[in-house]
């Protein structure tokens, strides 16, 4: 279905051009950047990505850790840079088999650490304020 806007923009001096402007206005600062990827360690494994929201006031955590029950020592690192400025460090996510599992992050270095009930990977997907 197309909308014919002519005939809302019809006597509007640059109508389209100030509707535009003002959208821009509204997402200014509100998108967000690229998604980056964390560094696994210790074996770790899985997918681990961020990104930072372009005004820096919050960061979207996406993580999937497999095997954790059986490996507990697997971690990952975000960069500190970021989790410094992290106000929540503690995350609770679902597990392929229905169980749950934990991220904890330290603030100082980034290191994120996991626990989980099963051995399914644990989807934890947080958006996190940053101060």
């Amino acid at each position: 279905m197309s909308v014919n806007f002519d005939p809302i923009f019809a006597g509007m001096q640059n109508g389209p051009e100030k509707i535009k402007g003002n959208f821009d206005k509204i997402n200014d600062g509100t998108q967000w950047g690229p998604t980056q990827n964390a560094t696994p360690s210790n074996g770790a494994q899985g997918a681990f990505t961020y990104k930072v929201r372009n005004d820096n006031q919050f960061v979207v955590i996406t993580f999937w850790p497999t095997g954790i029950k059986t490996n507990p020592g697997r971690i990952v690192y975000l960069p500190s840079s970021i989790t410094s400025r992290m106000l929540t460090f503690d995350f609770i996510g679902r597990t392929d088999n229905g169980g749950y599992g934990t991220m904890r992050v330290n603030g100082d270095t980034g290191k994120c650490t996991f626990w989980a009930n099963d051995d399914g990977g644990i989807y934890i997907q947080q958006t996190v304020a940053l101060k």
